[in-house]
């Protein structure tokens, strides 16, 4: 494309502009500019406004999208939506301020006339706005790191982990232009190969994907990270809202409370010192692999404590665990015990279950102290009616591994596949009552749970009906602790024993009949007198 050479300027050369941007209107002539900038036939803009008015034709949204996947981030030109509303409800709405469209009306002379147009106007002063913000930041050299540690700024969220073609690695990381990332795959694939379970390969694509996010936030090559990238890292995970807390129902508990009837607190808002804990350990494995490939930096970005890693590397399960000092940046985790449901909350949530089948299953998890994912996937093969026990596929191992139960939870579940009919050979025999005949997947019997706790007011989750299994079984005084390690599957007793802390409703009880036992009263053999007893011994 030839463009016509610009005459000398006479006058004295005026500064370059500060801000490149376009207002995006999403129209033809819009988009060539934004088409040409991405080219380079025009100077490189900064970023481009969209001011959404909320009322746009459908078509403007998916030509929006398709000219920011195909041409904006490409030529690394962000698109700002920005918008105050819709404006089409707020013309209707009497108390509303009056959004003035251009709409043909009549006069009160009967004679047709038309509304002022000031919606443009009010675009315009939104986007002013936002390009006076724009040039105060790049002005002013605002530290994009220390405003992510502080948590004043976000990551982009770009790139994806979606499902690989083959099994090793079961799954990839892409870029924002869905190119798989290399160095990842490597080490998923190597992380595959040393017989890891797919969800870990999942789990830690996740990681690598929040990882490079960052770096390309900053623009550092993953080869040449520092920790000053993961101090980044770690600071922003400390302040950053966590997007799965999210919740949209105003009935829900503030992040962080504690529930009353249950004392279990909720969730937090931003992410745990445990996810903060994982994400520098998938980060430090990473470069570990590299490094041992020639690949990377020479040091670890992440920083780790020698001193705990000679201590734990040779500990035996049996030893108690040292108390050794974190290594920079490690987040402190508290420990708190695991939460069991007493007896009094424990017979609400089983009167909360409707159905046959959700009383069958919380009878096998008191009972049997299986994990939520192995009791869903058990199929009427694994069911050992005569010996009261069933075969689960174990999270840890992935083998083939027996489990008791009560004779009360066969009961429940003799019952349960009376009313529905015993399903194929090959089919979990937990099924969903709505909808068409599938598997009872863990999200469906999450929400049977979650319904429950709208109606008590508690916060009770799946795996509290493990934790209250395991403290029947410790503290029943019927079964010693190792025989209680086997049933749970336990690798390490010290997990098992954990279940033998006091819970906090029983000191409650014992307090209260503290509290309420009447003072000791002194008494003498007959014939003292209480005063001669005060004046030889003292009051």
């Amino acid at each position: 494309m030839s463009r016509r050479p610009t005459p000398p300027s006479r006058t004295t050369p005026a500064a370059a502009p500060t801000v490149r941007t376009l207002s995006l209107g999403a129209g033809v002539q819009s988009t060539c500019l934004l088409l040409l900038s991405a080219l380079g036939e025009l100077p490189k803009l900064d970023f481009a406004i969209f001011a959404d008015t909320g009322w746009e034709p459908k078509k403007v949204y998916e030509h929006l999208d398709r000219v920011e996947r195909e041409i904006a981030k490409p030529a690394g030109i962000p698109i700002l939506r920005v918008s105050s509303g819709n404006i089409r409800s707020d013309a209707l709405d009497p108390s509303h301020r009056f959004a003035s469209m251009p709409l043909y009306v009549l006069n009160q002379d009967g004679s047709p006339g038309m509304t002022r147009r000031q919606c443009s106007v009010i675009c315009t002063i939104i986007a002013s706005s936002i390009m006076a913000l724009a040039i105060m930041i790049k002005e002013l050299q605002v530290d994009l790191r220390h405003a992510l540690m502080e948590g004043r700024a976000d990551v982009p969220r770009l790139g994806a982990v979606s499902p690989a073609q083959g099994s090793h690695p079961p799954f990839v990381v892409t870029d924002p232009l869905g190119t798989e990332i290399a160095p990842v795959t490597a080490f998923l694939r190597d992380l595959a190969l040393s017989d890891t379970s797919p969800l870990t390969g999942r789990s830690y694509g996740y990681g690598l994907l929040r990882w490079f996010r960052l770096l390309w936030l900053l623009d550092v090559a993953w080869d040449k990270a520092t920790e000053d990238e993961v101090a980044v890292l770690t600071g922003w995970l400390r302040t950053a809202p966590n997007p799965q807390r999210k919740r949209r129902s105003t009935k829900t508990p503030p992040p962080g409370s504690v529930n009353l009837r249950t004392g279990k607190p909720m969730l937090r808002a931003g992410y745990t010192p445990r996810t903060i804990n994982h994400a520098l350990s998938v980060v430090s494995s990473f470069y570990e692999f590299h490094a041992h490939q020639g690949d990377g930096p020479v040091v670890n970005p992440v920083p780790a404590s020698a001193q705990r890693r000679r201590a734990l590397s040779h500990r035996s399960p049996l030893e108690p665990k040292p108390v050794l000092g974190r290594a920079r940046l490690r987040q402190k985790v508290p420990d708190r015990p695991p939460r069991s449901i007493p007896d009094a909350l424990w017979d609400e949530l089983f009167e909360k279950m409707g159905c046959e089948r959700d009383r069958a299953l919380l009878e096998f998890y008191v009972s049997s102290g299986a994990r939520a994912e192995e009791l869903l996937g058990v199929r009427i093969g694994d069911v050992d009616w005569a010996g009261q026990r069933f075969y689960v596929t174990s999270k840890g191992t992935r083998d083939r591994e027996v489990i008791p139960a009560s004779p009360a939870a066969f009961l429940r579940l003799a019952s349960y596949l009376d009313q529905t009919g015993i399903p194929a050979a090959d089919e979990p025999i937990w099924r969903a009552r709505r909808g068409t005949d599938r598997p009872l997947s863990y999200w469906a019997m999450r929400r049977v749970i979650q319904r429950a706790n709208s109606a008590l007011g508690t916060n009770w989750t799946l795996h509290d009906l493990r934790h209250t299994a395991a403290w029947r079984m410790a503290n029943g005084g019927k079964l010693t602790l190792p025989e209680v390690q086997a049933i749970l599957r336990h690798a390490n007793i010290q997990t098992t024993s954990r279940y033998l802390a006091v819970r906090v409703e029983e000191i409650f009880d014992k307090l209260a009949e503290h509290y309420s036992r009447p003072r000791v009263q002194p008494s003498y053999p007959t014939g003292y007198d209480p005063s001669d007893i005060a004046a030889v011994f003292g009051a």
